[in-house]
């Protein structure tokens, strides 16, 4: 996954937060700003307990009120915005701190987004939100693909 902020809000210190909250409130007015597509919303767990006590959870929806979905996660800890390898807009809230087993974690929940025009072909969030390879490079944008 390609991350759509600057940094992550978990390593941000209070100026950085600010960017950090321009940066998604950003993102919300771009998806504002497109049609009110159909899409599918997959909420699944990332951190180690919940990953395996809960099952994924599928919604569909509209682009519009995608991130009601986000909102209704427990982001205690703060959100980051993400373009997938299949292209689609994945958010990473982060929860509330818990404890199991003597083991610290918070809640992480990935909703991913899906979405597809009035012709049902699937919209390219990378170019919605002008995450290309060159981008990448230019920005030192580094993949996350390790979410534990």
């Amino acid at each position: 996954m390609t991350p759509l902020n600057c940094k992550s809000i978990l390593d941000c210190d209070e100026l950085e937060t600010r960017i950090h909250q321009a940066e998604m409130e950003k993102i919300s007015l771009t998806l504002l700003d497109l049609p009110n597509y159909d899409c599918d919303i997959t909420v699944t767990f990332e951190d180690d307990y919940h990953k395996k006590v809960n099952f994924p959870l599928f919604y569909e929806s509209n682009l519009h009120r995608a991130l009601d979905f986000v909102e209704n996660q427990d982001i205690k800890n703060g959100v980051d915005a993400f373009v997938t390898t299949d292209k689609e807009l994945a958010f990473l809230a982060y929860g509330q701190h818990y404890t199991v087993n003597g083991e610290d974690d918070i809640l992480k929940s990935l909703i991913t987004i899906k979405s597809w025009n009035e012709s049902h072909l699937p919209i390219d969030m990378a170019r919605v939100f002008g995450v290309s390879k060159e981008t990448e490079k230019e920005k030192g944008v580094e993949h996350v693909t390790d979410l534990s």
